[in-house]
């Protein structure tokens, strides 16, 4: 019988605790293939939402040293980028002048990540803490208010932006800071005037990126700081959500791409917010994540956003309504001059993007997803990436289940990179310029000049160059 993903979480808090350092160890499923257990480094974001748990559970004494531990670590407010955000890592020394790199030597979006958290433990949990961690997540939360630069984040830029329109909110709220009251009703028009253009999100599709959006936004239903923040909510969530329960394929238990942002294609082969969030909805857990879940998983610390998912799950499951797929259901998402466009069929779930000229997370970017079922009941998971040397790539439909593929250098040098499941990959057949992959055929107007195995972070993958500025291919189904 499968473990509970509420209880593998349970169990690996239990098996992380540091009780000497009052915080959570990171796991190896952090960094596949490093051996993270001999740097003995203390993950801050999971450690608070741990506290998170143990609140759930009634175990206040752990939760308050874990927060204690959290909030000791923040950064002091400065003229730095990296004012009020928190370490990664208990063990990551404070960023070195001018010299410090983002998302190297500091993340800021650390301030929204733990902000959202701290104030839920405040809101939920509050009575139960000391005076000193209820005072201290209030002088906390107010840091990373005023420790986000005004214009850091982008306004395509979605999870950090409702989640920072959220914690301005909130702490306008408790301290009558008009002038935030009027900064967060700002920030939280930029996402709804975004949505109400495109019909959807800028961070559109993403395994990862939508748990995290509708958490943010769900933060917005249940604790809204304004009537208009609960306003919002109520014509985000149903517009996202019946976008989500659309093109959600339970035969494979994904939704169907393409994805803006992935970490992988396969939902049991690594953690992602999403399979925690179809979970929350009563989906199987051995269909949206892996199992068992252990402390090797990979990316097994979204893991730790599942209480925080399970609490919102109120003002998130209704609108969240999937069904088999017994018809064919094609959705197509335009932003300005790109369009996504996703296919789903009982046996197969295609997606293509086209038109897209972004710079942002590239090696997350996946323009072209099949999922397709075999005739002994497996499934071939399948899609097109991006390598640094390739500026774009385009994907368009030309016939039932047919579709070029074209793809832009930066210099004379241009590459792809074909990705799946470990099983997918295997049973990869080459052969010149052609590629087969179960019923899916990819093949190239010109034999690659180099072929190499790209496989990182758990992610099978088969790495393609060319000596030259663009390449194209035709990619086949089977039906």
């Amino acid at each position: 019988m499968t473990t509970p993903p509420i209880d593998a979480l349970r169990e690996l808090h239990e098996e992380l605790w540091d009780a000497e350092r009052g915080m959570d160890r990171c796991a190896p499923g952090v960094a596949p293939g490093v051996d993270i257990s001999a740097l003995h480094l203390h993950a801050v974001r999971e450690t608070a939402n741990g506290a998170f748990l143990d609140l759930q559970d009634g175990n206040v004494d752990r939760a308050v040293i874990a927060l204690r531990s959290v909030l000791a670590l923040q950064y002091p407010l400065s003229d730095r980028p990296w004012s009020a955000t928190f370490p990664t890592s208990a063990e990551q020394p404070e960023p070195s002048g001018d010299d410090a790199v983002e998302w190297v030597h500091y993340d800021p979006n650390w301030r929204q990540f733990l902000g959202i958290t701290l104030a839920l433990c405040a809101i939920v949990h509050g009575p139960s803490l000391p005076d000193d961690v209820t005072s201290g997540i209030n002088v906390a939360l107010e840091r990373c208010v005023a420790g986000e630069p005004d214009n850091r984040i982008p306004r395509w830029y979605t999870n950090p932006n409702l989640m920072h329109a959220w914690l301005q909110g909130q702490v306008a709220s408790t301290t009558g800071n008009r002038i935030l009251r009027a900064a967060a009703h700002n920030r939280l028009a930029v996402p709804m005037e975004r949505l109400l253009r495109y019909g959807d999100l800028d961070e559109y599709n993403s395994p990862t990126y939508d748990g995290i959006d509708l958490m943010a936004i769900g933060l917005w239903a249940m604790y809204p700081p304004t009537q208009g923040f609960a306003d919002a909510a109520s014509t985000m969530l149903p517009r996202i959500g019946a976008r989500v329960s659309k093109l959600y394929h339970q035969r494979f238990g994904i939704s169907c791409g393409p994805y803006i942002r992935a970490y992988g294609l396969e939902p049991t082969e690594y953690v992602s917010l999403s399979g925690l969030l179809y979970s929350v909805c009563g989906e199987p857990a051995e269909r949206v994540l892996p199992t068992p879940i252990t402390a090797d998983t990979v990316h097994v610390h979204d893991l730790y956003f599942l209480p925080l998912l399970e609490h919102l799950a109120p003002v998130l499951t209704p609108h969240l309504q999937f069904a088999p797929v017994t018809s064919e259901r094609h959705h197509a998402q335009r932003f300005g001059t790109s369009i996504a466009e996703s296919l789903l069929r009982p046996g197969l779930a295609v997606g293509w993007d086209t038109g897209r000229r972004h710079e942002a997370s590239l090696g997350q970017y996946v323009p072209f997803t099949a999922h397709v079922a075999e005739a002994d009941g497996s499934t071939t998971a399948f899609g097109v990436m991006l390598p640094p040397e390739t500026a774009w790539v385009d994907v368009e439909r030309t016939g039932d289940l047919e579709f070029v593929v074209r793809a832009e250098g930066r210099v004379e040098t241009v590459g792809v990179r074909l990705v799946g499941a470990a099983a997918t990959v295997a049973a990869t057949q080459i052969h010149d310029r052609t590629i087969r992959i179960g019923r899916i055929t990819i093949e190239f107007d010109v034999p690659p000049g180099e072929m190499t195995d790209g496989s990182t972070h758990g992610r099978p993958e088969l790495a393609l160059t060319w000596s030259a500025g663009s390449i194209a291919a035709q990619i086949s189904i089977t039906d």
